[in-house]
């Protein structure tokens, strides 16, 4: 045993983030590249942005400090999702871990925020990376584009700093685990005891999560037989209203939706009961069929909304119009900013909503399943994690995206809904829908999410031809 009082120093280094905004490009997958300036280490080459991370700082908050200072874009830590980690040795022979990361979603347009630091910044092909590149930052690019988690980058003495062909050998990948069978890789450790504590060993697991949302959803297949859905949300908020709605107000909706499991609030997940059905977004539906499941989509919400007593309105805030415009005001048509402040300041003059209920917050197609075929087919409700209490016409107004050019199904569904809208109501959900349309501009543009960003253009327009509904 080696004596404590003449041990060799534990080796340490250095640890760095880098950021890989990514977006989609004319030619495919494009990456930020920033070229450094000044008194710096490899001065006049391209990089990722990146910086250290600081004593007691964690490697995610760094990311998102060194992305605003260098760039000025804002990340949401639940939008960052890891690429690689590469050990990396220098040509002078420092040695450092490099943890680079993805970010496929992000507020603002990157610039330069350190013109003495950085003299150019721009969008590249990630297939097709310029050559002026620093050594290490080419690795790690590399490494992330074969779709390795590790990866080692030791440079040799007398190497460029710069990339160079005759130096690619430098990059070695470390091969991933074998994967398991029945896809259980795609559950983390703690995510995968916690299910088979409630259920028993898993045979099977399959990502059933939507390609634009940051929570995360999973079926799983117990080994003994059945099969659940195990989600986690995005963050502390959507975890506790989706748990709360799941202990109330979703009882109310019977068999028509999931039931809830087990909840584990460390790791912001629930396990929910498989509900039968296919999902309705962009299913094809004869006309029938179409008015019978809206007409139960009315139903439904009805019994939503009565889950609980009503509570009375709180005082309304200031308005967000102008915030949403900035950022959704290079997407809007002729005509849209001036509708939306018209329905703000039209929405201020109408009477307060007499009292808020339990709303859903995102009801739309993709959120409904569809049991059965023609007259007998069944509609169910999916992801509560947007359930707070609200003004009726919030679930309304989202919803209303269906009804474009279909009065038949909005009368369906305040048929289901049991009450029709009054001539009150109806300007008061214009304005509801319009403000949301806005929103989901601006939210869609920055989070380069174009479904998102179409829907609510097609609201404004609807709104401002006359034919919302």
């Amino acid at each position: 045993m080696t004596d404590p009082a003449i041990a060799t120093p534990r080796h340490q280094v250095p640890v760095d983030v880098h950021l890989i905004l990514r977006r989609t490009g004319a030619h495919g997958p494009e990456v930020l590249l920033s070229r450094r300036a000044g008194n710096v280490y490899a001065h006049g080459l391209q990089h990722l942005p990146s910086g250290h991370v600081d004593p007691d700082e964690d490697a995610v908050a760094a990311l998102i400090r060194e992305a605003k200072e260098e760039t000025g874009v804002i990340i949401d830590p639940g939008d960052v999702r890891g690429g690689v980690t590469v050990h990396h040795r220098s040509p002078a022979g420092s040695i450092r871990a490099g943890f680079f990361f993805e970010v496929l979603r992000w507020q603002g347009d990157p610039t330069i925020i350190e013109p003495d630091l950085c003299s150019e910044m721009g969008w590249h092909p990630l297939a097709d990376l310029p050559a002026d590149m620093v050594a290490y930052c080419w690795a790690g690019l590399q490494a992330y584009r074969s779709g390795a988690r590790i990866a080692v980058h030791f440079q040799q003495p007398g190497d460029p700093i710069e990339y160079r062909k005759d130096t690619e050998q430098r990059l070695t990948l470390i091969a991933e685990p074998t994967p398991r069978a029945g896809g259980l890789d795609l559950l983390s450790e703690p995510l995968r005891a916690f299910a088979e504590r409630v259920v028993g060993r898993l045979a099977a697991v399959r990502d059933a999560s939507w390609s634009r949302d940051i929570s995360r959803a999973w079926r799983i297949e117990g080994a003994h037989g059945g099969a659940w859905y195990l989600k986690v949300q995005q963050n502390d908020r959507f975890h506790q209203r989706e748990k709360d709605a799941y202990t109330s107000w979703v009882r109310s909706l019977g068999e028509r939706a999931p039931r809830l499991v087990a909840v584990d609030s460390t790791l912001r997940a629930i396990l929910i009961t498989e509900l039968p059905g296919r999902n309705a977004h962009g299913l094809a539906l004869g006309p029938a069929t179409q008015q019978e499941v809206h007409r139960q989509l009315g139903e439904l919400t009805a019994r939503f909304h009565a889950a609980a007593p009503a509570i009375a309105v709180p005082q309304r805030g200031p308005s967000n119009v102008e915030r949403h415009l900035e950022r959704a005001r290079p997407h809007l048509a002729d005509g849209d900013e001036d509708l939306v402040r018209e329905l703000s300041a039209r929405r201020l003059d109408l009477p307060d909503e007499s009292e808020w209920v339990p709303t859903m917050g995102d009801l739309q197609l993709r959120n409904v399943l569809l049991d059965g075929e023609g007259p007998d087919i069944r509609v169910g409700l999916i992801d509560f994690e947007r359930a707070e209490f609200g003004p009726p016409l919030r679930d309304f107004a989202r919803l209303s995206n269906a009804w474009d050019g279909r009065k038949d199904l909005a009368d369906a569904f305040f048929t289901g809904y049991g009450m029709p809208l009054s001539p009150a109501d109806v300007r008061r959900l214009e304005c509801e829908a319009g403000l949301d349309a806005v929103s989901g501009v601006g939210y869609g543009a920055d989070h380069h999410d174009p479904e998102l960003l179409a829907r609510g253009l097609r609201t404004l327009h609807r709104l401002r031809t006359g034919t919302f509904l």
